[in-house]
């Protein structure tokens, strides 16, 4: 008896390295995870984008509560915003482009090939685009199940013909009209500790050109602000470095 609950004492301490990195807590991805769908604020704020990286954003939520009685839809994470690109235009929407942005917001993210496996605690993902129109994105579960999330609308492993995606490349993924995703950018790596993953919905301060200075300010104090363990001591610091400033000054 105690031989077994030694065992699985062993047994929980393993899955718990192989969850824990230095960055941060690495969750599981699975294909029945529904936390995507079963919250309205939660579903209407996050894409296929956040669902890619397996991400979600309180802030998101947040502002979703208080625009989705107002204009019945909610701001959404898109690529390149992280990294300061300026809103997507229907002139983005093809591979190359779209694929750079998803690289720059996310520089642990590499490229790969359906064969080719992703290294230990890596997941595999899949960008591709309708011409002017929209992109879209994939990802392969812990479960071997590819699944997506169509822009405001629930997850699902299913495909435009609802057909079980086995391989993206080769799933339907003509929605008529122009919503047909035909142009295949490629497969990825993507990390599963979200510490090592980035994505935001669209801030005038970093993503308008005239307030990339403002910006800047509001990036560094920010990053000043989190080596503090709350606002008062950060607050103490901020006043503490303006004394500095105004004493040289009057030197």
């Amino acid at each position: 008896m105690r031989n077994v609950k030694k065992t699985r004492k062993r047994q929980q301490k393993q899955t718990q390295k192989k969850y824990n990195q230095k960055g941060g807590f690495i969750v599981p991805i699975l294909s029945h995870n529904s936390s995507y769908n079963d919250n309205l604020y939660v579903r209407e704020s996050h894409n296929c984008y956040t669902y890619f990286l397996n991400l979600k954003s309180d802030d998101s939520v947040k502002l979703c509560k208080n625009d989705y009685s107002k204009y019945n839809m909610c701001r959404r994470a898109q690529p390149g915003y992280f990294k300061g690109y300026p809103k997507l235009n229907k002139n983005d929407y093809k591979c190359p482009t779209m694929m750079k942005r998803t690289l720059d917001d996310n520089p642990n993210i590499s490229k790969t090939s359906l064969k080719r496996s992703c290294p230990s605690n890596y997941y595999k993902g899949a960008l591709v685009v309708a011409p002017g129109r929209d992109y879209h994105y994939y990802r392969l579960n812990d479960d071997n199940v590819w699944t997506h999330k169509p822009g405001y609308k629930p997850s699902t492993h299913l495909d435009a013909n609802n057909n079980i995606i086995i391989d993206p490349k080769k799933a339907n993924r003509n929605y008529g009209g122009t919503l047909n995703y035909k142009d295949f950018c490629g497969f990825m790596c993507v990390p599963k500790d979200s510490d090592l993953k980035r994505m935001s919905h669209y801030d005038e301060d970093r993503n308008n050109p005239n307030n990339r200075k403002n910006s800047t300010i509001k990036n560094n104090n920010y990053r000043n602000y989190k080596r503090f363990k709350n606002y008062k001591n950060y607050k103490n610091y901020r006043n503490f470095k303006n004394f500095k400033t105004m004493k040289k000054k009057n030197n």
